[in-house]
C-alpha cells in the first residue's frame, strides 16, 4: 500500500511539473540543500534532492516531446539554449575514454549518468533554460534564500545544549527523526550558507522597500556569523575572499575615502580576533583531520603517477582509497576526495583536468565580461556572481563538485547573464 501511495505521488509531482516547468526550478532550488534525506526502494536509495532533480527534468524533456509534436503557443513554447555546451561535452567525452580503459567500466559508465549528465541537464540545463525573464529569476533567488534560512535556523539551534563555557563549541549539523537533511558535517553547513549569504544580499538588492532591505543587511550579518561559527577552514577562507572581492568592487566604484577604509579593516580585525585564536586553539587538537586530507591527497597523487593521462576511471577514487591499507587501518571506511582536483587527477588524469579547465576558463571569460559591464549599474549582479563563485571555490576543498549546490547559482549566474545581455543589446538599438 505504502509503495503504491509514493508511486501515485511521484506520478502526481511529475504531472505538476510537465504542466508548470517553473514550478519544478522553484521546488528544485528550496530543496536543494536536503541531501541528507534518502528514499529507499527495492535496494535503491536516492537522496530527496535527487529525486526532485531527475522528475524534473524528465518533466522538462516530456514538455519538449510533447511541444516538438504538438503545436505549442509561443508564450509557451521553451526555446532551447545549451549553456556551456562544448566544455561540458569534452567533459563527457573524456569521462568515457577514461571509463572504458578503466578497472570497472559498468561502474563508471554508471557514475558519469548519475552525476555527470544529471548535473548538466538538472542544474544547467533545465535552469537556464526555465529562467527566461527577471521574475522568474528573483522567484527562483527567493526559493534559494528560503532553503538557505532553513539551514541558518538548523544551524543555531546545533548550538543548543553544547557546552559554551569549558569545552568547544561550534556550529553543526542537527538531526531530525535520526535524519541528517542538511548532511552531517559541519563544512556541508558552512558550504551552503557561504552561498546563500550573498544569495541574500542578491534578494536584498532586488526589493526597493527599505525596511527589507535593512532585513537582508541583517540577514546576511546573521549568515556570516553562523560561518564563522562553523569553524569550518574552508568556509573562512571562502567568505574571505568572497568579502574581499564585494569590498574592492565596493570601494572601486563608490571611491570611498582612505580613513574610512583604514577604520573598516581596524573593525574587521578586532571583531575576528576572538574567532582566529578559537581557530588556532582547534587546530592544535584538530591534527587528525589534517593528516586525514592529507593522506587522501597523497592516495590521489599516487593514483594520477601510474595513470597520468586517463586516470582510473569516474567514481573510482573510493576505491582507490578503500584499497589503501594506512587509511583503513587509520581512519576505517573510505571517503571521497576532499577538492575536485584531487578527485579528477585520480579519477580522469591529465585530460580529465583539461576538461574541467575549459569550463571554468569559459565561465571567467563570461564573469570578466558581464562584471565590466554590469556591475556597477547592478549590485546585485556582483552578489549572485559571488555566491556562485564562492559555491565553487568551496569544492577545492570538500566533495560536493558534482552536485546543484555547487552548480545551480552559476546557472543563475548564466541566466542573469543572458537576460542583461539581452536588455543591454535592446538598449544600443534604440
Amino acid at each position: 500500500m505504502l509503495e503504491i501511495i509514493y508511486i501515485l505521488s511521484l506520478a502526481l509531482l511529475l504531472g505538476i511539473f510537465v504542466a508548470w516547468p517553473k514550478v519544478s526550478l522553484y521546488f528544485l532550488a528550496f530543496t536543494l540543500p536536503i541531501i541528507g534525506w534518502n528514499f529507499s526502494w527495492q535496494g535503491m536509495s536516492i537522496p530527496l534532492i535527487d529525486l526532485i532533480a531527475i522528475l524534473a527534468s524528465a518533466a522538462l524533456i516530456l514538455r519538449l516531446v510533447y511541444q516538438s509534436f504538438f503545436i505549442v503557443s509561443s508564450s509557451h513554447q521553451l526555446k532551447i539554449k545549451w549553456p556551456l555546451i562544448i566544455p561540458f561535452l569534452t567533459i563527457l567525452v573524456v569521462n568515457f575514454i577514461s571509463a572504458a580503459w578503466s578497472e570497472n567500466p559498468i561502474s563508471s559508465f554508471y557514475y558519469i549518468f548519475r552525476w555527470l549528465i544529471l548535473l548538466y541537464v538538472a542544474y544547467i540545463f533545465l535552469p537556464y533554460n526555465l529562467i527566461t525573464d527577471g521574475r522568474t529569476l528573483r522567484k527562483t533567488i527567493i526559493a534559494l534564500v528560503l532553503g538557505g534560512l532553513a539551514v541558518l535556523i538548523s544551524a543555531y539551534l546545533s548550538l543548543y545544549g553544547q557546552d559554551w563555557r569549558d569545552s568547544f563549541f561550534r556550529i553543526s549539523s542537527i538531526s531530525l527523526f535520526n535524519v541528517y537533511p542538511f548532511g552531517e558535517n559541519h563544512n556541508l553547513i558552512a558550504e551552503y550558507l557561504n552561498v546563500s549569504a550573498f544569495l541574500i544580499l542578491t534578494w536584498r538588492f532586488l526589493i526597493k522597500k527599505e525596511r527589507y532591505q535593512r532585513l537582508g543587511d541583517l540577514l546576511f550579518l546573521i549568515m556570516a556569523l553562523a560561518i564563522i561559527l562553523t569553524f569550518s577552514r574552508a568556509g573562512w577562507a571562502t567568505l574571505g575572499l568572497q568579502m574581499g572581492a564585494y569590498l574592492w568592487f565596493y570601494f572601486r566604484t563608490r571611491q570611498r575615502k582612505s580613513l574610512e577604509i583604514i577604520i573598516g579593516f581596524i573593525l574587521l580585525i578586532l571583531l575576528t580576533t576572538p574567532f582566529i585564536w578559537k581557530m588556532n586553539q582547534l587546530q592544535k587538537d584538530n591534527i587528525s583531520s589534517t593528516e586525514n586530507r592529507w593522506l587522501l591527497t597523497t592516495i590521489s597523487w599516487e593514483s594520477f603517477t601510474k595513470r597520468p593521462f586517463l586516470g582510473f576511471g569516474s567514481g573510482s577514487y573510493l576505491s582507490l582509497v578503500d584499497s589503501n591499507i594506512r587509511f583503513k587501518a587509520k581512519y576505517g571506511d573510505a571517503i571521497d576526495s576532499h577538492g575536485a582536483i584531487q578527485k579528477i587527477a585520480a579519477e580522469n588524469g591529465l585530460f580529465g583536468l583539461f576538461a574541467w579547465f575549459l569550463v571554468l576558463a569559459d565561465l571567467f571569460k563570461i564573469s570578466i565580461r558581464s562584471l565590466k559591464r554590469y556591475s556597477q549599474e547592478y549590485p546585485w549582479f556582483l552578489t549572485l556572481w559571488l555566491a556562485a563563485s564562492g559555491g565553487l571555490f568551496f569544492q577545492l576543498f570538500n566533495t560536493s563538485y558534482y552536485k546543484g549546490k555547487a552548480w545551480l547559482p552559476v546557472a543563475l549566474f548564466l541566466a542573469a547573464v543572458r537576460l542583461l545581455d539581452a536588455k543591454y543589446d535592446k538598449q544600443k538599438q534604440n
